[in-house]
């Protein structure tokens, strides 16, 4: 359980005929808890503490309410209140201010991780990509002169490679990703493409040359297998309206928390299937001939229960040693999951009717292994 509290300070707009600021107060506050004494009130079954002080003749009073109990019960009992003493009738006599929003603290506290989140998974992401595409080059490929000059500048002195994308803050890293690189046209014309040149060139060479004077984005080169840029800019940008409210703890309605909350969800989710993805593809060994690999190995441990042919042994001892051929030089075989799947599947196979006759199933292992 958590602790939510929510204050407020009221300044008198016009004086009451016959009651102070505490006692108009005191009376919305009645018209909507179920029950109240001096130090608690009761509101939807939920339990708060409350106090509210006004010094004699004053213009201000403060309110004061936290409750203890679960925050999914605390935060809508407390916003009842809340509401109403935004919208009383009431409200010709006094000003109101909320000095402590502890709803909106704790909406605060939820939502930033997963800003966090996905601003370090989207530095990933371009990590991952531009240096599969330039190598140890990226940074001089990709970011220009200007841009590096400012992020220098905002370091206070040289940036490293590994500081570069840090450096950038989200309004720079979407620039950087989504903005048209400059095509220095003329210089293409007159170099690349000058009828000298012209005279040498095949088609697919003037095409290429053609292809990269297109204004392009870094994501629409590099970033497109991941969804188009339109899109991306989008999830993007959803997620902005909140990110400054969260990092400078402002207000945050219900309506807000939960709309990004279901975009930053979905968004961290696309940025980890694509950062798994490209590892996957760039840094793992395993495809579909270790996965044929476990099979084979697999198949030779399984065949004296499957069937008791000779023939059949020797096909599948035949397959097992031409992937196991195919294989070299790997060390060892990959035990992935598909493996432990055949692996059940082999055993569940041994003890049931094929219902296929061996010369059938020959002929196919022989076409496998093939």
């Amino acid at each position: 359980m958590a602790e939510i509290k929510m204050s407020y300070i009221f300044i008198e707009k016009q004086k009451h005929e016959s009651k102070t600021m505490r006692e108009i107060l005191l009376e919305i506050i009645d018209n909507t808890v179920e029950t109240r004494d001096d130090e608690f009130l009761k509101v939807d079954n939920v339990d708060a503490s409350y106090r509210i002080i006004q010094k004699k003749n004053s213009k201000r009073c403060f309110l004061e309410m936290t409750s203890k109990e679960r925050v999914t019960r605390s935060i809508p009992a407390l916003q009842k209140i809340d509401k109403a003493l935004f919208t009383s009738n009431q409200q010709r006599y006094y000003h109101s201010i909320r000095d402590y929003d502890g709803i909106s603290e704790n909406f605060c506290k939820k939502l930033y991780p997963k800003y966090a989140e996905f601003e370090r998974k989207l530095r990933s992401l371009v990590l991952f990509i531009l240096t599969k595409a330039y190598g140890s080059n990226w940074r001089t490929e990709t970011v220009s002169e200007e841009m590096l000059s400012v992020l220098q500048e905002k370091a206070h002195g040289n940036v490293s490679l590994n500081e570069t994308l840090e450096n950038m803050d989200l309004v720079t890293l979407e620039k950087y990703l989504f903005e048209q690189r400059h095509v220095d046209y003329p210089n293409i014309i007159n170099e690349q493409l000058s009828p000298k040149c012209l005279e040498k060139l095949k088609k697919e060479e003037i095409c290429a040359i053609i292809e990269k004077m297109r204004p392009t984005s870094l994501w629409e080169r590099h970033f497109e297998k991941f969804g188009s840029q339109e899109s991306w800019m989008k999830k993007i940008d959803d997620v902005h309206s909140t990110r400054n409210k969260v990092a400078h703890q402002k207000t945050i309605s219900v309506e807000e928390f939960t709309t990004i909350n279901k975009k930053l969800n979905s968004v961290n989710r696309d940025l980890t299937n694509a950062i798994e993805g490209i590892r996957e593809e760039n840094f793992t060994e395993y495809g579909v001939v270790d996965i044929l690999g476990s099979f084979a190995t697999i198949a030779g441990k399984l065949v004296k229960n499957i069937v008791g042919s000779q023939a059949f042994k020797d096909v599948v001892i035949g397959f097992n040693a031409k992937v196991q051929e195919m294989l070299k030089p790997m060390t060892a075989v990959y035990k992935s999951s598909v493996a432990d799947a055949l692996n059940s599947v082999g055993k569940a196979y041994a003890n049931m009717n094929l219902g296929i006759t061996q010369s059938e199933m020959i002929k196919s292992m022989n076409a496998m292994a093939e």
